[in-house]
């Protein structure tokens, strides 16, 4: 008997001893696991009743309801060049509106329920010494509140490529959004848009894979302008990580969303860098360019939609430029149909004149011409060589009739 036991025994500790070495092993195989491929982010833990949130693909809005957005990208507050903080958005620049009449305009004739602000650190920083200009952030502070009087959402972008700012964030974009997200952490209604078109090139950083992980974790690569002219000399970039978690720790639970690489158009490794957090998602420009079939529409953005929130960061037909596509009156109805279908929304760039408007008149959307057109006839001129473009082709009154029929205001 004595012996039966001791052979009892003996398999319990042979068998315990086994168990705890696959545990040890399946641990170790989970982190590695889960250090290469990110979960995507969960429905926030902090975030108050009243504000909007994340769960799943979805952004939810403060009354329950699932929030898909439909507006503008409105570019004014990025401009650099204008003289002085006080001309910016009073209508000097190319559009000649005020952002005050096109907020105006597109929340009571466009039907929108988002508008993406443009902002330059170069403008934020530009006090004595690099100090924050208040002047600056009044006028933030006044189209915010703008668009929120509107019912609309104000989505805030850290644009730099007017300054000639790096592919990627820089520690300047920390310092930014450390302001920003301190600024408005106690307004849902502004999201924050950590940077527009990020667009670090193979030659720059040596692969596609270390470009995304440069992407989400921040490294160095060489110097790389938005033209994508590149320099001799190493430069520490921020990731999207750290640009997302000094948001979090200045309190701020606001919708964040992380642009895609390749200047917002390329979505392909996503799946293995997404963002630790909540309230997170991600950004694309849906061109009609490169989604005129339903099967590129889904390898380039329905597939991640699928299983993460991703916002059309700006969508442009184009329709009357000098790369004109003859297909756009067929084109544009498909794609605008298929990001409704799976709750993208659309965000189009702009009401600028001959792109979303003739002249300058905020309710005379541009127009498809009747009859077959092609890239030789006058139906696809390229006409964005003036300073004040007079087209009158192009998308708008479609987008108009789009925004009427399907967004949902507050």
């Amino acid at each position: 008997m004595l012996k039966r036991m001791n052979n009892q025994g003996f398999s319990i500790i042979a068998i315990t001893l086994i168990i705890i070495v696959f545990l040890i092993i399946g641990g170790t195989f989970w982190l590695v696991y889960s250090h290469y491929h990110h979960k995507p982010s969960t429905s926030p833990t902090t975030a108050s009743g009243n504000s909007f949130k994340i769960v799943g693909n979805k952004i939810i809005s403060p009354n329950g309801s699932r929030f898909v957005p439909y507006g503008f990208v409105v570019p004014c507050a990025a401009y650099t060049n204008e003289g002085s903080i006080s001309r910016i958005c009073q209508g000097y620049d190319v559009s000649q509106n005020s952002a005050t009449a096109e907020i105006n305009a597109a929340a009571t004739y466009w039907h929108a329920n988002i508008l993406r602000f443009q902002l330059a650190q170069e403008n934020l920083f530009s006090g004595p010494n690099g100090s924050v200009n208040q002047s600056y952030v009044n006028l933030v502070d006044s189209l915010v509140s703008q668009a929120n009087s509107h019912g609309m959402v104000a989505d805030l972008t850290l644009q730099e490529e007017l300054a000639g700012g790096l592919a990627f964030p820089s520690a300047s974009s920390l310092a930014f959004w450390q302001f920003m997200a301190t600024h408005f952490k106690n307004n849902p209604y502004v999201f924050f848009d950590l940077y527009n078109e990020p667009q670090l090139g193979v030659k720059a950083a040596g692969s596609e894979a270390n470009i995304w992980n440069i992407w989400r974790n921040g490294g160095t690569a060489l110097y790389q302008s938005d033209s994508k002219g590149l320099g001799y000399s190493q430069v520490n970039y921020v990731g999207m990580q750290t640009l997302a978690d000094a948001i979090r720790s200045e309190g701020a639970n606001n919708i964040i969303i992380a642009e895609s690489n390749n200047k917002d158009q390329s979505l392909t490794e996503l799946p293995t860098h997404y963002l630790s957090g909540y309230n997170i998602a991600y950004g694309v420009e849906p061109s009609p360019k490169h989604n005129k079939t339903q099967a590129e529409m889904y390898t380039n953005f329905g597939q991640y939609q699928q299983h993460v929130a991703i916002v059309p960061d700006a969508f442009i037909d184009t329709y009357g430029d000098a790369s004109c596509d003859p297909n756009s009156p067929v084109d544009v109805p498909n794609i605008l149909n298929y990001l409704k279908n799976i709750g993208m929304g659309v965000i189009y760039w702009t009401l600028d004149p001959g792109v979303g408007i003739v002249g300058n008149n905020l309710e005379n959307p541009t127009y498809y011409p009747t009859g077959v057109s092609n890239i030789a006839s006058n139906n696809c001129p390229g006409t964005h060589s003036g300073a004040i473009p007079t087209n009158a082709y192009g998308p708008g009154a479609i987008i108009h009739s789009f925004y009427q029929a399907n967004s949902i205001q507050f």
